[in-house]
Protein backbone atom coordinates (compact mmCIF):
# COMPACT_ATOMS: atom_id res chain seq x y z
CA UNK A 1 0.00 0.00 0.00
CA UNK A 2 2.70 2.89 0.79
CA UNK A 3 4.81 1.70 -2.17
CA UNK A 4 1.44 2.24 -4.44
CA UNK A 5 0.86 5.79 -2.92
CA UNK A 6 4.60 6.53 -3.18
CA UNK A 7 4.09 5.73 -7.02
CA UNK A 8 0.87 7.33 -7.35
CA UNK A 9 2.13 10.64 -5.47
CA UNK A 10 5.15 10.83 -8.00
CA UNK A 11 2.51 10.52 -11.27
CA UNK A 12 0.14 13.15 -10.19
CA UNK A 13 3.60 15.51 -9.44
CA UNK A 14 5.30 14.11 -12.96
CA UNK A 15 1.50 15.32 -14.53
CA UNK A 16 1.50 18.46 -13.02
CA UNK A 17 4.84 18.78 -14.64
CA UNK A 18 4.33 17.34 -18.11
CA UNK A 19 0.98 19.39 -18.88
CA UNK A 20 3.30 21.90 -19.75
CA UNK A 21 5.98 20.74 -22.09
CA UNK A 22 5.49 20.53 -25.92
CA UNK A 23 3.65 17.40 -27.35
CA UNK A 24 6.75 16.35 -28.88
CA UNK A 25 8.48 15.44 -25.10
CA UNK A 26 5.01 14.57 -23.15
CA UNK A 27 4.95 10.82 -25.11
CA UNK A 28 8.54 10.57 -23.96
CA UNK A 29 8.14 12.29 -20.50
CA UNK A 30 5.15 9.07 -19.94
CA UNK A 31 7.10 6.54 -20.70
CA UNK A 32 9.99 7.44 -18.23
CA UNK A 33 7.14 7.75 -15.60
CA UNK A 34 6.15 4.48 -16.08
CA UNK A 35 9.65 2.54 -16.75
CA UNK A 36 10.54 4.50 -13.37
CA UNK A 37 7.50 3.00 -11.98
CA UNK A 38 9.06 -0.54 -12.67
CA UNK A 39 12.36 0.08 -11.62
CA UNK A 40 11.10 1.32 -8.19
CA UNK A 41 8.68 -1.68 -7.83
CA UNK A 42 11.15 -3.65 -8.54
CA UNK A 43 13.41 -2.37 -6.36
CA UNK A 44 10.37 -2.87 -3.39
CA UNK A 45 10.12 -5.64 -3.62
CA UNK A 46 13.80 -7.19 -4.24
CA UNK A 47 13.06 -8.93 -0.67
CA UNK A 48 10.13 -10.96 -0.03
CA UNK A 49 9.19 -10.95 4.07
CA UNK A 50 8.42 -14.68 4.86
CA UNK A 51 7.08 -15.99 8.26
CA UNK A 52 8.08 -19.55 8.95
CA UNK A 53 7.44 -21.76 12.09
CA UNK A 54 10.29 -22.34 14.97
CA UNK A 55 10.62 -23.35 18.36
CA UNK A 56 11.19 -22.02 21.67
CA UNK A 57 13.86 -23.23 24.05
CA UNK A 58 15.34 -21.15 27.40
CA UNK A 59 18.74 -22.64 26.97
CA UNK A 60 21.34 -24.78 25.55
CA UNK A 61 20.54 -27.94 27.34
CA UNK A 62 16.43 -27.45 26.12
CA UNK A 63 17.64 -27.56 22.63
CA UNK A 64 19.97 -30.41 23.14
CA UNK A 65 17.79 -32.63 25.17
CA UNK A 66 13.85 -31.62 25.20
CA UNK A 67 10.93 -30.67 22.79
CA UNK A 68 10.98 -26.83 22.13
CA UNK A 69 7.79 -24.64 22.31
CA UNK A 70 6.07 -23.14 18.84
CA UNK A 71 6.87 -19.74 18.01
CA UNK A 72 6.29 -18.38 14.27
CA UNK A 73 9.54 -15.66 12.99
CA UNK A 74 10.14 -14.16 9.70
CA UNK A 75 12.85 -12.91 7.53
CA UNK A 76 13.48 -11.82 4.47
CA UNK A 77 14.24 -13.70 1.09
CA UNK A 78 16.03 -12.52 -2.12
CA UNK A 79 16.91 -14.43 -5.10
CA UNK A 80 20.56 -14.33 -7.11
CA UNK A 81 20.91 -11.35 -9.44
CA UNK A 82 22.82 -12.82 -11.98
CA UNK A 83 21.30 -16.46 -13.99
CA UNK A 84 21.32 -19.68 -12.20
CA UNK A 85 21.33 -23.35 -14.09
CA UNK A 86 19.01 -25.70 -12.04
CA UNK A 87 17.78 -25.23 -8.79
CA UNK A 88 19.23 -22.43 -6.50
CA UNK A 89 21.71 -22.63 -3.90
CA UNK A 90 20.90 -20.40 -0.71
CA UNK A 91 22.63 -18.32 2.29
CA UNK A 92 20.64 -17.93 5.59
CA UNK A 93 21.46 -15.01 7.44
CA UNK A 94 21.56 -14.42 10.94
CA UNK A 95 22.40 -11.28 12.50
CA UNK A 96 24.04 -9.86 15.38
CA UNK A 97 22.91 -8.19 19.14
CA UNK A 98 21.73 -5.35 17.28
CA UNK A 99 19.31 -7.01 15.47
CA UNK A 100 18.96 -6.97 11.53
CA UNK A 101 21.63 -4.39 10.52
CA UNK A 102 21.61 -2.71 7.18
CA UNK A 103 24.91 -4.18 6.35
CA UNK A 104 23.07 -7.74 6.03
CA UNK A 105 20.22 -6.53 3.81
CA UNK A 106 22.50 -3.77 2.13
CA UNK A 107 25.41 -5.84 1.30
CA UNK A 108 25.74 -9.59 2.50
CA UNK A 109 22.63 -10.21 1.17
CA UNK A 110 22.83 -8.35 -2.44
CA UNK A 111 26.98 -9.82 -1.91
CA UNK A 112 25.14 -13.54 -1.74
CA UNK A 113 22.48 -11.94 -4.62
CA UNK A 114 25.14 -11.47 -6.93
CA UNK A 115 27.43 -15.06 -6.23
CA UNK A 116 24.21 -16.88 -7.40
CA UNK A 117 22.89 -17.51 -4.20
CA UNK A 118 19.05 -16.88 -3.17
CA UNK A 119 19.25 -15.09 0.98
CA UNK A 120 17.51 -15.58 3.99
CA UNK A 121 17.60 -13.01 6.54
CA UNK A 122 15.92 -14.03 10.03
CA UNK A 123 14.72 -12.10 12.52
CA UNK A 124 15.28 -13.31 15.66
CA UNK A 125 14.25 -10.45 17.50
CA UNK A 126 11.63 -8.91 16.36
CA UNK A 127 8.60 -11.13 16.20
CA UNK A 128 9.86 -11.65 19.87
CA UNK A 129 9.36 -8.43 20.85
CA UNK A 130 13.03 -7.25 20.95
CA UNK A 131 15.02 -4.66 18.90
CA UNK A 132 18.49 -5.31 20.89
CA UNK A 133 20.37 -7.60 22.94
CA UNK A 134 23.41 -5.80 23.39
CA UNK A 135 23.23 -4.33 26.77
CA UNK A 136 21.57 -7.64 28.07
CA UNK A 137 21.89 -10.79 26.52
CA UNK A 138 19.13 -12.67 28.55
CA UNK A 139 16.30 -10.58 26.85
CA UNK A 140 16.49 -13.48 24.33
CA UNK A 141 18.13 -17.03 24.42
CA UNK A 142 21.48 -18.06 22.58
CA UNK A 143 19.52 -20.94 21.58
CA UNK A 144 16.45 -18.67 20.05
CA UNK A 145 19.15 -17.55 17.00
CA UNK A 146 20.31 -21.56 16.52
CA UNK A 147 16.81 -22.97 16.53
CA UNK A 148 15.47 -19.89 13.96
CA UNK A 149 18.58 -21.06 11.59
CA UNK A 150 17.41 -24.78 11.88
CA UNK A 151 13.74 -24.38 10.65
CA UNK A 152 14.85 -21.94 8.18
CA UNK A 153 17.03 -24.69 7.03
CA UNK A 154 14.05 -27.09 6.77
CA UNK A 155 12.06 -23.89 4.95
CA UNK A 156 14.38 -23.83 2.27
CA UNK A 157 15.15 -27.58 1.76
CA UNK A 158 11.15 -27.87 1.54
CA UNK A 159 11.06 -25.24 -1.37
CA UNK A 160 11.48 -26.72 -4.93
CA UNK A 161 13.46 -23.75 -6.35
CA UNK A 162 16.04 -24.45 -3.98
CA UNK A 163 18.75 -26.99 -3.77
CA UNK A 164 18.46 -28.58 -0.30
CA UNK A 165 22.31 -30.53 -0.14
CA UNK A 166 23.42 -26.41 -1.00
CA UNK A 167 21.58 -24.69 1.78
CA UNK A 168 24.76 -22.37 4.01
CA UNK A 169 24.88 -20.43 6.90
CA UNK A 170 26.84 -16.91 7.84
CA UNK A 171 26.36 -15.51 11.09
CA UNK A 172 27.30 -12.07 12.65
CA UNK A 173 28.55 -12.33 16.49
CA UNK A 174 25.34 -13.72 18.39
CA UNK A 175 24.28 -14.81 14.95
CA UNK A 176 27.71 -16.72 14.60
CA UNK A 177 26.81 -18.74 17.79
CA UNK A 178 23.76 -20.07 14.80
CA UNK A 179 26.70 -20.20 12.19
CA UNK A 180 28.87 -22.29 14.40
CA UNK A 181 26.54 -24.43 16.11
CA UNK A 182 24.08 -25.06 13.89
CA UNK A 183 26.84 -27.56 12.97
CA UNK A 184 26.54 -29.32 16.23
CA UNK A 185 24.70 -32.73 15.29
CA UNK A 186 23.05 -33.07 18.53
CA UNK A 187 21.36 -29.98 18.43
CA UNK A 188 20.52 -30.64 14.59
CA UNK A 189 18.76 -34.07 15.99
CA UNK A 190 17.06 -32.76 18.92
CA UNK A 191 15.47 -29.63 17.06
CA UNK A 192 14.98 -31.02 13.89
CA UNK A 193 13.85 -34.29 14.67
CA UNK A 194 11.92 -35.82 11.99
CA UNK A 195 13.96 -33.57 9.33
CA UNK A 196 17.32 -34.63 11.42
CA UNK A 197 18.78 -36.21 7.73
CA UNK A 198 18.80 -31.82 6.85
CA UNK A 199 22.40 -30.31 7.09
CA UNK A 200 24.21 -27.12 6.14
CA UNK A 201 26.06 -27.12 3.50
CA UNK A 202 28.35 -24.66 4.83
CA UNK A 203 28.98 -22.56 8.06
CA UNK A 204 30.77 -19.29 8.50
CA UNK A 205 31.37 -17.82 11.95
CA UNK A 206 31.84 -13.80 11.95
CA UNK A 207 33.22 -12.41 14.94
CA UNK A 208 31.92 -15.58 16.81
CA UNK A 209 31.30 -16.30 20.58
CA UNK A 210 33.02 -19.29 21.46
CA UNK A 211 33.96 -18.71 24.93
CA UNK A 212 31.38 -21.19 25.90
CA UNK A 213 30.30 -22.60 22.22
CA UNK A 214 32.66 -25.95 23.28
CA UNK A 215 30.45 -29.25 23.25
CA UNK A 216 31.79 -32.79 23.17
CA UNK A 217 30.60 -35.99 22.91
CA UNK A 218 32.00 -39.36 23.74
CA UNK A 219 35.59 -37.60 22.92
CA UNK A 220 33.83 -35.74 19.66
CA UNK A 221 33.28 -32.22 18.77
CA UNK A 222 30.25 -33.72 17.38
CA UNK A 223 30.09 -31.60 13.91
CA UNK A 224 28.27 -33.11 11.07
CA UNK A 225 32.00 -32.67 8.91
CA UNK A 226 30.34 -29.49 6.86
CA UNK A 227 33.12 -27.26 6.01
CA UNK A 228 33.25 -24.16 8.17
CA UNK A 229 35.34 -20.77 8.02
CA UNK A 230 35.50 -18.34 10.78
CA UNK A 231 36.14 -14.39 10.62
CA UNK A 232 37.91 -12.66 13.49
CA UNK A 233 39.28 -9.49 13.95
CA UNK A 234 42.45 -9.42 16.12
CA UNK A 235 41.57 -6.54 18.34
CA UNK A 236 37.83 -8.05 19.17
CA UNK A 237 37.54 -6.97 23.01
CA UNK A 238 33.63 -8.02 22.59
CA UNK A 239 34.41 -11.63 21.35
CA UNK A 240 38.32 -12.40 21.59
CA UNK A 241 39.32 -14.63 18.54
CA UNK A 242 41.45 -16.48 21.14
CA UNK A 243 38.34 -18.77 21.97
CA UNK A 244 37.86 -19.99 18.61
CA UNK A 245 41.31 -20.17 18.15
CA UNK A 246 41.71 -23.10 20.25
CA UNK A 247 38.16 -24.51 19.12
CA UNK A 248 39.38 -24.75 15.51
CA UNK A 249 42.15 -26.51 16.58
CA UNK A 250 40.35 -29.29 17.91
CA UNK A 251 37.92 -28.96 14.55
CA UNK A 252 40.83 -29.12 12.57
CA UNK A 253 42.50 -32.25 14.33
CA UNK A 254 39.04 -33.70 14.05
CA UNK A 255 37.83 -32.58 11.15
CA UNK A 256 40.58 -32.46 8.74
CA UNK A 257 40.24 -29.95 5.30
CA UNK A 258 37.23 -28.71 6.14
CA UNK A 259 37.93 -26.03 8.63
CA UNK A 260 39.70 -22.70 7.76
CA UNK A 261 40.29 -19.10 9.55
CA UNK A 262 40.97 -15.82 8.93
CA UNK A 263 42.32 -13.48 11.57
CA UNK A 264 42.33 -9.99 10.50
CA UNK A 265 44.72 -7.79 12.08
CA UNK A 266 43.54 -4.66 13.82
CA UNK A 267 40.02 -5.15 13.05
CA UNK A 268 37.33 -5.07 15.78
CA UNK A 269 34.25 -6.81 16.45
CA UNK A 270 31.71 -5.66 13.70
CA UNK A 271 34.29 -5.10 11.38
CA UNK A 272 32.10 -5.87 8.33
CA UNK A 273 30.33 -2.39 9.80
CA UNK A 274 32.04 0.93 7.84
CA UNK A 275 29.94 3.17 9.76
CA UNK A 276 32.76 4.44 11.91
CA UNK A 277 33.86 2.66 15.27
CA UNK A 278 32.35 3.22 18.47
CA UNK A 279 32.28 2.28 22.16
CA UNK A 280 29.31 0.30 23.91
CA UNK A 281 29.99 1.15 27.21
CA UNK A 282 26.88 -1.56 28.00
CA UNK A 283 27.87 -3.88 25.84
CA UNK A 284 28.57 -6.74 28.27
CA UNK A 285 31.68 -9.63 27.06
CA UNK A 286 33.20 -12.78 28.29
CA UNK A 287 36.83 -11.90 27.04
CA UNK A 288 37.83 -12.39 30.65
CA UNK A 289 36.33 -15.62 31.64
CA UNK A 290 37.73 -18.96 31.15
CA UNK A 291 36.84 -21.42 28.45
CA UNK A 292 34.23 -23.75 29.22
CA UNK A 293 33.51 -27.14 28.04
CA UNK A 294 30.15 -28.98 28.04
CA UNK A 295 29.63 -32.57 27.87
CA UNK A 296 26.99 -33.22 26.07
CA UNK A 297 25.70 -36.71 27.77
CA UNK A 298 25.87 -35.92 30.92
CA UNK A 299 25.90 -31.98 30.69
CA UNK A 300 28.56 -31.24 32.81
CA UNK A 301 30.78 -28.21 32.34
CA UNK A 302 34.34 -27.99 32.97
CA UNK A 303 37.00 -25.15 32.57
CA UNK A 304 39.35 -25.76 29.92
CA UNK A 305 42.10 -26.58 30.34
CA UNK A 306 42.33 -27.90 34.03
CA UNK A 307 38.92 -29.64 33.78
CA UNK A 308 37.37 -28.44 37.02
CA UNK A 309 34.46 -29.30 37.35
CA UNK A 310 31.49 -26.33 37.59
CA UNK A 311 28.46 -27.17 39.29
CA UNK A 312 25.47 -24.30 38.86
CA UNK A 313 26.10 -22.58 41.39
CA UNK A 314 30.01 -21.97 41.13
CA UNK A 315 29.44 -21.30 37.57
CA UNK A 316 26.99 -18.61 38.32
CA UNK A 317 29.24 -17.00 40.77
CA UNK A 318 32.35 -17.00 38.10
CA UNK A 319 30.23 -15.31 35.40
CA UNK A 320 29.23 -12.66 37.70
CA UNK A 321 32.70 -11.77 38.52
CA UNK A 322 34.25 -12.47 34.87
CA UNK A 323 31.74 -10.44 32.84
CA UNK A 324 32.68 -7.17 31.83
CA UNK A 325 30.92 -4.06 30.34
CA UNK A 326 32.35 -2.31 27.59
CA UNK A 327 33.17 -3.25 24.08
CA UNK A 328 34.24 -1.54 20.84
CA UNK A 329 32.59 -2.10 17.44
CA UNK A 330 33.02 -1.26 13.98
CA UNK A 331 35.23 0.45 11.35
CA UNK A 332 36.22 3.64 10.17
CA UNK A 333 36.01 2.18 5.83
CA UNK A 334 35.57 -0.97 3.89
CA UNK A 335 38.88 -2.49 4.32
CA UNK A 336 37.63 -5.51 6.31
CA UNK A 337 34.81 -5.77 5.01
CA UNK A 338 36.19 -6.21 1.71
CA UNK A 339 38.76 -8.83 2.89
CA UNK A 340 36.04 -10.35 4.59
CA UNK A 341 33.93 -10.37 0.72
CA UNK A 342 37.16 -11.54 -1.37
CA UNK A 343 37.55 -14.75 1.66
CA UNK A 344 34.39 -16.06 1.84
CA UNK A 345 34.33 -15.98 -2.37
CA UNK A 346 37.08 -17.73 -2.30
CA UNK A 347 36.07 -20.84 0.30
CA UNK A 348 32.79 -21.15 -1.50
CA UNK A 349 34.85 -21.97 -4.77
CA UNK A 350 37.18 -23.90 -2.91
CA UNK A 351 34.35 -25.94 -1.47
CA UNK A 352 32.86 -26.15 -5.22
CA UNK A 353 29.59 -24.34 -4.00
CA UNK A 354 30.06 -21.67 -6.97
CA UNK A 355 32.59 -22.09 -9.80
Amino acid sequence: MRENQIIQKEESMLSHFTVHLPASLRKVATVLALLAGVIYSHHACAQQKIAFPSMEYANKFEMAKKPGKPVEIFGYLSMPTIPVSGKIPVVIIAHGSAGIEAKDTGFWAPYFNKLGFASFVVDSFTPRGVTSTVDDQGMVSNAADTADAFFALKLIAADPRFDAGKVGIIGFSRGSLAANETSIKTFRDNVLRADKNLQFAFHIPVYAGCQNSRYRKNGSFDRTGAPMLFLMGSKDDYTPAKFCLDQIKGLQEEYPGVIDYRVYEGANHSFDNNQGAHYLQMGTSTRDCPMVETDVPSWSRSVVPTGQRLLPAEENRMYKDCVKRGVTVGSYDSKYRNLAAKDIEDFLRQIKMID
